[in-house]
């Protein structure tokens, strides 16, 4: 028989399971309730002060009632069970505490248990949202009403409750027997609720909400954080030509946001779902209640156009993006709602599945309870490394506040965690279940955070899978019970697809569509952008092991035409082995915060290893305040000082208002043991367009592998100058005078050829200056470059023009010929680049500070940002 896999969906479902929590964890401090009455308390040290009137009715020595029981840290099976032996578990409430029903004699056997730490009441108090009464209706019915419309949650007896209520002077608008919740519509006067809370049988007690569409919400909190505001999607990307996969508990294809013409089963002509297949123990639809896959699919993708087209009610983050399925629903009933997953034994072929679908974006709301780094992170990282455009994105889980609760896989590297906050409009308090950092080598976790929803405020309202099958035409949504980092996940998935969109249709530089080259962006850039858009929840802190770096808000890393704040990135910075390292020089102006994001996707770690980090990249910014390391923070802030992060394989500094002036951002390979390792780099902030900047390549030291990538806009110019000369003193033959940066082998200079990569009308003018006992003078044009062309080397001079993708021939002095050129005299190499072309070349610094020719040839690119060099 195949053994199931300790995993579970993301998901706290308030009425439908509950999540182990790590089997071990920072006791430093001490466990606390986290209840949503409003009331956080550590129980054993302090009680809180309760209006007398609504404390807990006491029971007989065998009469049951609801109490929490809490235990000293994490649970395992081994305390579940010994609890289920006394009585009778209802929920999970943070931390490691439970909502059961038992009697006082049963509840005096519960604190014999080892782990035991607490056992009280469930006070009516606990019972009464703060918010009632509090909330601004736009219903003008209910803005009059003198007395409440309240939302009565019930354990148990749904109609002995509601006789006891209306005997109390309560009106019943609504008696409502969910498979997941009971519910009582109650109209009444606010002096009543007191004694409503009184019923045992009473779980909470809320004002009935105005109804909203609570994805709704997420959409726009992911992009501005405005209430309705959408600019990404209001510019035209909601996630075409994108392709998502997922792995959960199944999809119901069927339902109208995902249903297609005939309701023809998933294929590649499906309009939402090209792929649903089985792995693992995965049984195909998602037929266990209540609907998990339905649910995150609705919210990364869903989109109900095919039966109410112009509605975009709950549709989801990347609702034109496709969708594939891989199913990993446990065939075992009990199993399944409870909320097991079935994954397979290994990970790789899923992924091959996906990658090969052509999926680039892979989200999953399931994990297990430990903190390690397990044969699945190996799988995340392996594949992640190899396929180095493939993002995976993991929950961080829902075992609460406690230290290092994050559990695997989100516990790999090089996968973005989701951890969840609050759902609008109270979206900048990280949710109480949400799993915490650090992973278990001190490496910050969750990465980001995004709307997951809480029991008692609001949950995420997304597709259900309740609507029939036959398909009905009609849309079903659900909200509660769905909460948990399962929720925020595909949220910030979505957010990724639409970030991807952006870079391949050309948005980046100039901010429209087209107005640059398509880049195929890598994982670590997407991530780089999605870390750059975090936002501070609270106080200024990030990163940090509750939220990570912050929730995720898009439009603060996406450039848009007119947008104050602009964007820079390094798509692939130039592959670094040790003690080689990188710069880029960028013009930056005052207004607005500089933000400089530096990722890599790393190797996979050895299992049984202590600290995960393989290739560890140090970032560095230097400008008018200092020099700043990566990582080093104060307040939220980056502080000169400090010593590099020898953990993450994510680095940032942040500015809040730099001086006006010029920035030098240093991505230095540290130690890569297992290189040579790229990376990405995104930056926000206000920087200067046309302003050209003059870096002077002969400075350089002897043997340094410097990398120079000048930044700009389209057309703009740019201009380098290189003093060269020969350090030896002699002729030097088979070189071309006007071209000394083309090998591009690292071997021969002659006969190679140069490639340049242009987004802008005008790519490239190269002027080069023979030397006082040469003649001649090269001179060439690239223009309408939009994408790459070969220059070959041969002896003669000729001005031309290139159309992109030609082949053009740059023609110098032969200095070998009758034009030789002596290269102990100087030459001075000037080239006027335009933003965004870019130049592959080779140059070596000699001792004296020029560069020496007579030395091995070393690779230095000048290349534009924006551009690549195949």
């Amino acid at each position: 028989m195949r053994r199931k896999l300790p995993a579970r969906l993301f998901a706290y479902l308030a009425t439908a399971f509950l999540l182990i929590a790590p089997a071990w964890a920072d006791e430093a401090s001490a466990p606390l309730l986290y209840l949503a009455a409003g009331y956080s308390f550590d129980p054993v040290a302090e009680t809180p002060v309760l209006d007398p009137s609504l404390l807990a009715p006491e029971l007989g020595a065998e009469e049951a009632g609801y109490y929490l029981v809490q235990f000293g840290g994490p649970v395992g099976e081994t305390e579940r069970a010994s609890l289920s032996a006394a009585a009778a578990i209802v929920s999970y409430v943070p931390d490691f505490a439970f909502l059961v029903k038992a009697s006082p004699r049963a509840i005096e056997a519960v604190r014999l248990q080892p782990a035991f730490r607490w056992a009280g009441r469930w006070e009516s108090a606990f019972k009464v949202s703060p918010t009632i009464g509090k909330t601004e209706f736009r219903d003008r019915e209910r803005r009059k009403d003198p007395l409440l419309t309240l939302r009565v949650r019930v354990f148990e007896d749904l109609g002995g409750t509601a006789a006891r209520i209306a005997a109390m002077g309560g009106e019943i608008l609504e008696s409502v027997d969910d498979p997941y919740q009971k519910l009582l519509v109650v109209h009444a006067d606010r002096s009543l609720l007191a004694s409503f809370a009184s019923v045992e049988d009473v779980w909470w007690i809320e004002e009935l909400p105005e109804y909203y569409l609570m994805n709704n919400s997420t959409k726009w909190v992911v992009q501005s954080n405005a209430s309705a505001v959408t600019p990404v999607w209001d510019r035209g990307i909601h996630g075409e030509g994108e392709i998502v996969f997922l792995m959960d508990s199944g999809i119901d294809y069927n339902s109208c946001w995902f249903r297609t013409a005939g309701s023809a089963a998933p294929g590649p002509s499906h309009r939402k779902v090209i792929s649903c297949q089985a792995y693992g123990g995965g049984v195909l639809y998602d037929a266990c209640d209540p609907g998990h896959g339905t649910h995150v699919c609705g919210t990364l993708a869903g989109d109900q156009s095919y039966i109410n087209p112009g509605n975009y009610n709950y549709n989801g983050m990347a609702y034109a993006a496709k969708l594939g399925m891989q199913d990993v629903q446990d065939a075992d009933s009990w199993t399944c709602t409870t909320g097991g997953v079935s994954p397979p034994t290994a990970l790789t072929g899923a992924y091959t599945d996906a990658y090969n679908a052509g999926a680039r974006i892979h989200s999953n709301s399931w994990g297990g309870s430990e903190n390690s780094y397990d044969a699945y992170c190996v799988n995340v990282d392996a594949f992640m490394s190899d396929h180095h455009d493939f993002l995976l994105l993991f929950a961080a889980g829902n075992a609460g506040s406690g230290a290092s609760t994050v559990g695997y896989p989100g516990t790999a590297k090089n996968c973005i965690t989701v951890g969840a906050t609050r759902q609008a409009p109270n979206q900048e308090t990280i949710a109480g279940y949400s799993s915490r950092g650090p992973a278990f080598d001190t490496r910050i976790k969750p990465t980001v955070s995004a709307p997951g929803g809480e029991s008692g405020y609001a949950f995420i309202f997304s597709a259900d899978n309740n609507t029939g099958n036959p398909p009905s035409n009609t849309c079903a949504a659900q909200g509660d019970p769905f909460q948990g980092t399962s929720m925020a996940t595909p949220a910030v998935a979505g957010t990724a697809a639409l970030a991807r969109q952006y870079f391949r249709e050309g948005w980046y530089p100039g901010g429209t569509a087209g107005s640059g080259p398509a880049i195929l962006p890598t994982a670590a850039l997407i991530k780089a952008v999605i870390l750059n858009s975090g936002t501070d929840m609270g106080t200024a802190d990030i990163p940090n092991n509750n939220e990570g770096w912050g929730r995720v808000k898009l439009d603060d890393a996406l450039y848009f035409a007119g947008d104050a704040r602009e964007l820079r990135i390094v798509e692939e910075g130039t592959a670094l082995s040790t003690g080689q390292y990188e710069e880029h020089a960028f013009d930056v102006e005052a207004g607005q915060s500089l933000e400089v994001v530096l990722v890599w996707t790393d190797k996979a770690a050895a299992q049984g290893a202590g600290v995960a980090i393989v290739n560890d990249l140090d970032l560095t910014v230097t400008g008018p305040s200092g020099s700043f390391n990566g990582n080093v923070f104060s307040g939220g802030a980056s502080v000169t000082g400090g010593t590099a992060d020898r953990r993450n394989v994510e680095e940032a500094v942040r500015i809040a208002a730099p001086a006006a002036g010029t920035y030098t951002v240093r991505v230095t390979g540290y130690n890569v043991p297992s290189g040579p390792q790229n990376f990405a780099l995104a930056l926000t902030g206000a920087f200067q367009d046309v302003e050209p900047i003059d870096p002077d390549l002969s400075t350089v030291e002897a043997n340094d592998d410097v990398m120079l990538r000048p930044d700009g806009l389209g057309d703009s110019t740019l201009t380098i100058k290189v003093t060269v000369r020969n350090g030896n003193g002699d002729p030097v033959s088979g070189i071309p005078a006007g071209d000394v940066e083309v090998d591009l082998v690292g071997t021969s200079l002659n006969g190679q050829s140069m490639r340049f990569c242009a987004s802008g009308t005008n790519a490239l003018h190269l002027v080069s200056q023979a030397a006082t006992n040469g003649s001649g003078e090269a001179m060439f044009y690239v223009t309408n470059a939009g994408g790459c062309a070969d220059i070959a080397v041969t002896a003669t001079v000729e001005s031309m023009a290139l159309t992109a993708g030609d082949v053009a021939t740059m023609r110098s002095p032969d200095m070998n010929g009758s034009g030789s050129v002596n290269f102990q005299d100087t030459m001075l190499y000037a080239a006027m680049l335009y933003a965004g072309t870019g130049y592959c070349g080779n140059l070596n610094g000699s001792a004296d500070g020029v560069v020496n020719f007579s030395d091995t040839v070393k690779y230095v690119q000048a290349l534009m940002v924006g551009a690549s060099c195949p």
